[in-house]
């Protein structure tokens, strides 16, 4: 490995609080970031962006391959959906460069895209689950189901073709239009947001951060308070085992009739990591730790409860001299 630290993030977007983040920690010599599209804003907080083509482009990995080497590599962290698989498929590859993939295994990763196929796999081990019906097979016990109810891309990412349904007219015309739908009751409930970090050399849990979301804007979470429960930690640690994760983790669990319910798992930074972070779970000083060869000791629930956390937007202006010195 390097005598230096370097971490590559990929399509950083709008995720300026994790470049400063990780910023902040200082365990990093340099912060590299990459996105397919022009002017992101967290381009202009790290130290180095890198313009790259889209992801479905055959020059896409040769082009991360290239970054990797040129800006000397140790830790490549992916945060688009779309980007999870493909960087796991390649996971052993990165790290017989001595390149730390932050990253589930490529298989674990396309059974969280697949909500369908997710959910019976949980349920098989006797984990709680919002009920899931996939729209091709199982006709005969949606139609069992009172309206209204969720219906979903089975693949989808975030709230981006979700519909409520309270009309069967509204069923026949979208299922017409739509294919590889899941169906889900629609449940007036709590519904709570977990990040979970587990570690990438020992492969256990080491801390899970809960927060009740209070408000919601268009799937993302605009106001949570962090809370703490057994029960509730319970089921995510349960959920961790079957699964076999690694690196930071998001979790969806509906509380309905005092019970927990898991709704959906995305394998890595959630959008609303940065209430853990305020709180002082820090993932940026786990992953470097297990970049160096250190495993992170549990710290279960080592945080303040009762902090909320409030979620807004930020402008940046810069002059087009300023846009284009630190893009490469």
């Amino acid at each position: 490995m390097n005598s230096s630290m370097n971490i590559l993030i990929l399509s950083v977007g709008t995720k300026c609080k994790l470049v400063e983040y990780f910023k902040n920690e200082g365990a990093f010599d340099k912060i590299v970031t990459t996105d397919c599209a022009e002017h992101v804003p967290a381009a202009y907080i790290s130290d180095m962006h890198y313009l790259v083509p889209p992801i479905k482009s055959a020059d896409y990995r040769t082009t991360i391959n290239e970054i990797c080497e040129k800006e000397n590599i140790n830790v490549i962290l992916p945060l688009y959906e779309d980007e999870l698989e493909l960087i796991a498929t390649y996971k052993s590859e990165f790290e017989d460069r001595g390149i730390l993939a932050v990253i589930s295994d490529a298989a674990i990763i396309r059974m969280c895209r697949d909500k369908y196929a997710l959910y019976k796999n949980l349920v098989k081990h006797g984990i709680s689950c919002i009920d899931t019906y996939d729209f091709d097979t199982e006709q005969d016990l949606i139609s069992r189901l009172p309206l209204p109810v969720i219906v979903k891309q089975r693949k989808g990412a975030g709230s981006v073709g979700m519909f409520k349904i309270c009309d069967e007219s509204l069923m026949d015309y979208l299922t017409k239009k739509e294919k590889n739908l899941i169906v889900q009751p629609y449940i007036e409930a709590e519904e709570y947001g977990i990040d979970v970090y587990v570690d990438l050399i020992g492969g256990h849990i080491v801390e899970i951060f809960a927060k009740k979301k209070l408000r919601m804007r268009d799937g993302e979470t605009e106001i949570s308070r962090a809370i703490k429960d057994d029960a509730l930690f319970e089921l995510v640690e349960k959920i961790v085992r079957v699964m076999n994760f690694a690196g930071p983790i998001d979790m969806d669990i509906f509380k309905y009739n005092g019970e927990y319910y898991l709704l959906e798992i995305n394998p890595r930074f959630g959008g609303g990591y940065p209430h853990a972070y305020e709180c002082g779970v820090n993932f940026m000083k786990y992953i470097a730790n297990n970049a160096q060869g250190k495993m992170n000791p549990p710290q279960i629930g080592n945080y303040k409860t009762g902090n909320i956390l409030l979620k807004y937007k930020e402008v940046m202006l810069l002059n087009e001299e300023e846009s284009n010195e630190k893009i490469s």
